[in-house]
């Protein structure tokens, strides 16, 4: 498990290629160091990820190691220099660590899988469910902190809105669609849910969206642990990082037997759903009765 203050997960997975890629020609650190007129500690603050890479380095490093095109392209797009900067950088001085690395993760995803047993996940949200979750505790943030956080969530959402959009499919448990969406202390908490159940019927119907309800009598789902998320890089093609999002924390997965396991999770969790014209049925229904 990865915590919010690591180095990105895919900055990890490129330092653990350019190793395996090092050992594999039979090199030790020292001999790629004098070959590059570097210092053996750069190579291994590459290597553990404790630095970035520059352009120009990473591809001196792929001729030496004489890396086919087709991988080298692979590589060049998991290293950050080769990632723009994106709208979340403007709010560096606000973001912690963790959440702005989960913005990036998501920018850069083909794909995205959730299953939300509490909450739907937060690019499904609307703006005034937002804005019930951030109060939905015993701070009081101040009005501007409140309306910041919508803000960014709602550029967040934005991926599924781009001209290659990022292909979502979401598991929620029956319960989120039932709960009122009201902070402690706040009345219109059936009003919410009412515009938020909406909404969700109405996403549903893009092409790039699959939703799916876990219904009360499907019995317990596989992870009793709670929500999650698991993220498919546009980079590698292939699922590379759960993220486990809660207020405090942000916690990101990129074992590979991990992360298959939260896969297989989720593909028993679409089967134990509704399909998703029974879903958008049901969620209309509960919009319509309330």
């Amino acid at each position: 498990m990865v915590d919010r203050d690591t180095p990105s997960v895919r900055e990890r997975r490129l330092a653990r290629e350019l190793r395996l890629l090092r050992t594999g020609e039979r090199l030790h650190a020292k001999d790629v160091a004098a070959r590059l007129g570097w210092s053996p500690s750069k190579v291994s603050r590459i290597e553990t990820a404790r630095t970035g890479i520059t352009a120009d380095d990473l591809d001196r490093l792929l001729e030496l190691y004489r890396v086919p095109d087709d991988h080298a392209d692979l590589l060049r797009r998991l290293a950050p220099s080769a990632r723009p900067r994106g709208w979340w950088d403007a709010y560096a001085d606000t973001l912690s660590a963790g959440y702005a690395n989960l913005i990036r993760l998501e920018a850069g995803s083909r794909a995205l899988r959730c299953f939300g047993a509490l909450v739907p996940h937060a690019l499904l949200q609307t703006p005034d469910y937002v804005r019930q979750v951030v109060l939905s505790t015993w701070e009081r943030p101040a009005p501007p902190e409140v309306e910041r956080r919508v803000q960014v969530c709602r550029r967040r959402q934005e991926v599924l809105d781009a001209a290659d959009p990022m292909q979502l499919w979401a598991v929620l448990d029956e319960s989120v669609l039932h709960r009122a969406a009201g902070a402690p202390g706040t009345p219109d908490g059936a009003t919410v849910l009412r515009g938020q159940l909406a909404w969700l019927a109405e996403v549903a119907g893009r092409p790039n969206v699959t939703l799916q309800v876990l219904p009360f009598d499907a019995g317990l789902p596989p992870v009793t642990a709670g929500s999650f998320s698991v993220l498919e890089s546009r980079a590698t093609g292939t699922p590379d990082v759960v993220y486990l999002e809660n207020k405090t924390r942000i916690a990101f997965v990129d074992g590979e037997a991990e992360v298959h396991r939260y896969g297989r999770a989720f593909q028993l969790l679409t089967e134990m759903a509704l399909d998703p014209a029974a879903s958008i049925g049901l969620i209309e229904r509960l919009a319509s009765a309330r």
